[in-house]
């Protein structure tokens, strides 16, 4: 409805970066009818066909008159189709043509820019002479726009279909890598975080935001960070060694892409040893720490739960059990449980914590596992517990704790044996 209702002209527009699933190159003045801040796009029409299509806002100027757009593509014409290629990583561009000038931007090494004019400035020095080159008004591929000085950029042209052509050997710019923009455009996480999420199944010690791999596009670090590995490098490039594989300059670690969605990150450590990590990229709406957060609730909720159902639980045979505020218990008279389930040095006190996930064979049977940490006794106890209207059944819980040397994360096995203990607390 908006394209066949947008008919008025809002202005004209020179096109800054060439637009290559349209072959339409910069310089070119075009009509635009409308302006997106939402989408942040204009519709515009295509001279060669008459077709409206969405473009991004920063690869054109702001719509005016069609004689002031085509004096601003004029302006632009000596540099018509010129982009350049940064060799410096952490080249700034700058507000004003002079090196004191208020940073808008650092470029990393081999990005790519698009020059729009030459510019009066103040050559920078070398403490004893001028350096050889010119300050530049320049367009980075975000919209920031600049003065950047010429003697680290190297200038190279643009076809209208994105192809690569006069200077571009010069320059040594390589063709677009749609595989390595996806790879160093996406946040990815540790593959097991989907399962975790597919499952809703979320243990707290492997799951953090803080645990990621960062390519460093942005942030100018390349990072691994993990329960059991946290290393960082600055940014240097990345280097293709075969396909959709590429190896991060200047570090030891080396990335294969599988995909849109999965990469497996080797990283070799100071002893020479490789070790290879999977990460996956999640969706959009995955949000870590609301899912961390909910886990956090749900857990609290399951004592909030009990105490409404009591707080206070008593057996004939095995005590008085008090669920207390603040995940603290209170249990006494609980000598038939000493010493097979409760130590001979255990007070009548403690905490009380939901750490275990009920693997999925006992849900028919019981709700969830409580952790208790009596006071003077260093080993824990877990009992699986079901809420009845009446109150109470626990049954000791086995509860194994092993390191899976293939993921180096602890794997935790849960189950009742058969002739468990099964005890009943009424409210």
């Amino acid at each position: 409805m908006v394209f066949s209702s947008c008919s008025r002209v809002i202005g004209y527009s020179v096109v800054l970066w060439n637009i290559p699933d349209r072959e339409l190159a910069d310089g070119t003045v075009v009509p635009v009818y409308v302006k997106s801040n939402i989408a942040h796009q204009y519709i515009i029409k295509l001279p060669q066909t008459g077709e409206r299509v969405e473009v991004p806002l920063w690869k054109l100027s702001s719509p005016v008159s069609k004689k002031r757009a085509v004096a601003l593509a004029q302006k632009y014409a000596e540099f018509e189709h010129k982009y350049a290629k940064c060799v410096l990583d952490g080249l700034p561009i700058r507000e004003d043509p002079e090196n004191g000038s208020k940073q808008q931007y650092r470029l990393r090494q081999d990005e790519v820019i698009r020059v729009l004019y030459r510019g009066n400035g103040v050559i920078p020095t070398n403490g004893k002479e001028n350096l050889k080159g010119e300050w530049l008004r320049v367009l980075a591929s975000d919209g920031t726009t600049g003065w950047c000085f010429s003697q680290n950029l190297r200038l190279f042209a643009m076809n209208a279909d994105g192809s690569y052509g006069e200077g571009s050997e010069e320059a040594q710019v390589q063709q677009a890598d749609e595989v390595l923009d996806m790879f160093l455009k996406t946040k990815w996480y540790p593959d097991y975080y989907a399962q975790m999420i597919s499952r809703n199944r979320i243990e707290l010690d492997y799951f953090s935001p803080e645990f990621y791999f960062d390519t460093g596009s942005d942030t100018g670090t390349v990072a691994i960070h993990l329960h059991n590995l946290d290393v960082e490098y600055p940014f240097a490039g990345i280097s293709k060694v075969a396909e959709s594989v590429y190896k991060c300059n200047g570090t030891p670690i080396q990335v294969t892409v599988r995909g849109g969605s999965s990469i497996v990150v080797q990283y070799t450590d100071a002893s020479g040893k490789p070790k290879s990590y999977n990460f996956v990229s999640l969706a959009d709406d995955v949000d870590i720490g609301k899912l961390i957060q909910d886990e956090n609730e749900r857990r609290a909720n399951v004592l909030n739960d009990i105490r409404a159902l009591g707080p206070a639980f008593s057996s004939s045979n095995y005590g008085d059990l008090i669920f207390d505020q603040n995940s603290i218990f209170l249990w006494t008279n609980f000598d038939l449980l000493v010493p097979s389930v409760i130590s001979r040095t255990a007070q009548n006190d403690g905490t009380v914590s939901v750490k275990y996930l009920l693997p999925v064979n006992l849900r028919n049977e019981w709700d969830g596992i409580l952790t208790f940490s009596f006071s003077g006794m260093s080993k824990e106890v877990n009992l699986l517990y079901k809420k009845l209207n009446n109150g109470l059944r626990l049954s000791v819980a086995k509860v194994s704790v092993s390191l899976d040397t293939v993921t180096e994360r602890n794997t935790v096995s849960v189950s009742q044996t058969n002739n468990a203990l099964v005890m009943f607390f009424h409210n």
